[in-house]
């Protein structure tokens, strides 16, 4: 799941500082806000799913003039298991930060995040224990040619809505968290634009000189395995058994899936248990990008979650690191037949010809494994 925190942060003009300030007395007040570049943010989660745990870390800066939010390269990031201290350590992929690919929590172990900057600066969790997750009874599946009005097209797209049935148990508190992955098997795993052509791993731009007819604007590279593109959630979604302990909750919407593209996807729908303090910082990060008001208004002291700087106490780290268990559904959905226009550009396949293009000629390229797409066919996807 790709942070939120960008999102969130992106339309500041400038970062929030949380300064606690103490009002004479031993108690602290609410925190006050100042500005400041330079403030480490963390978003980080430990699933018993393989495949599903991850870790990001950003910085906010600005750059001509405007806000900036830069993923910190060359960390050493670890997972620690209590009390046997089993150390995890995760490789960095592209903008985050990845365990081994079979890692996976158990429900009661505890578990705690380190993270070393290339700067030598530290930060640490508290220590987090998953817990039993409650099983999913039912997903229903809607289709609505006007799902969600989305600000990136400025206008109500099309979609398909995942809602889900489950029973709380009775007397005790349950805090539910949805996250999803979406599969859509890719035509093209590279594409060079600007009449470029796809040479050695990467787009090559031929002297526009040489002899020969021109070159087209663009061309496509098919995929030379089955390859898979992967979509996650960029909202949150929680849910607080407050006013429903021991009742069913039947039909509750926690997935919309967009209609990026017409071709069918398997959505992996992942159902998680939370403890109360995970739950105040998701829910609050949902009411900011809900209500948009991480736009206009300081940022709320939840977002302050479990992590700190051993070597600096006076220094505050959004974010946090969660160490949660889930059960998940699979969902196919067919999208190949339906009337409304996809959102992302169609893409025309236009391949390479023989003598317009510098040799050797080329018309695939390497389905390149990573946190947005699979070479691995996902389990759930129809023969």
């Amino acid at each position: 799941m790709p942070t939120l925190f960008p999102r969130i942060l992106g339309g500041i003009p400038v970062i929030f500082l949380l300064l606690w300030s103490l009002a004479g007395c031993t108690d602290p007040v609410d925190p006050e806000f100042s500005y400041r570049e330079g403030l480490v943010y963390i978003d980080a989660f430990a699933s018993n799913d393989p495949g599903a745990s991850y870790v990001q870390v950003f910085e906010s800066g600005e750059s001509f003039g405007r806000q900036t939010n830069e993923f910190l390269e060359g960390a050493d990031v670890r997972f620690i298991r209590s009390p046997d201290g089993r150390e995890v350590v995760l490789f960095e992929s592209g903008d985050r930060y990845l365990p081994p690919a079979d890692f996976a929590v158990r429900i009661g172990e505890q578990w705690q995040l380190r993270v070393e900057l290339a700067d030598g600066r530290r930060y640490f969790s508290t220590a987090e224990s998953p817990v039993a997750p409650v099983p999913i009874r039912e997903v229903s599946v809607s289709y609505d040619p006007q799902l969600v009005f989305a600000e990136d097209y400025d206008r109500e797209v099309p979609g398909h809505r995942l809602s889900v049935t489950f029973s709380d148990p009775a007397g005790e508190e349950n805090y539910y968290f949805w996250q999803f992955r979406s599969y859509e098997q890719l035509v093209y795993c590279h594409i060079c634009y600007n009449y470029s052509v796809y040479r050695d791993g990467e787009c090559f731009t031929p002297d526009p000189d040489r002899p020969g007819p021109p070159l087209k604007e663009y061309y496509t590279y098919s995929c030379e395995d089955a390859c898979w593109q992967i979509r996650y959630n960029d909202r949150v979604e929680v849910y607080s058994d407050e006013f429903s302990d021991g009742t069913t909750t039947t039909g509750l919407p926690v997935a919309d899936i967009l209609l990026y593209q017409k071709r069918n996807v398997l959505v992996k729908l992942q159902q998680y248990t939370l403890g109360r303090d995970a739950y105040r910082y998701y829910k609050t990060l949902k009411d900011l990008v809900d209500n948009n008001s991480g736009f206009n208004a300081p940022l709320p002291a939840a977002l302050l979650g479990n992590l700190y700087n051993p070597d600096n106490p006076d220094e505050y780290v959004l974010g946090r690191f969660t160490a949660a268990a889930q059960v998940s559904r699979d969902v196919f959905i067919e999208r190949i037949g339906l009337e409304e226009a996809q959102l992302e550009d169609r893409i025309v396949g236009q391949a390479e010809e023989y003598g317009s293009v510098p040799p050797p000629v080329t018309s695939s390229a390497p389905c390149l494994s990573g946190p947005y797409r699979t070479a691995v066919e996902p389990e759930g996807w129809p023969e």
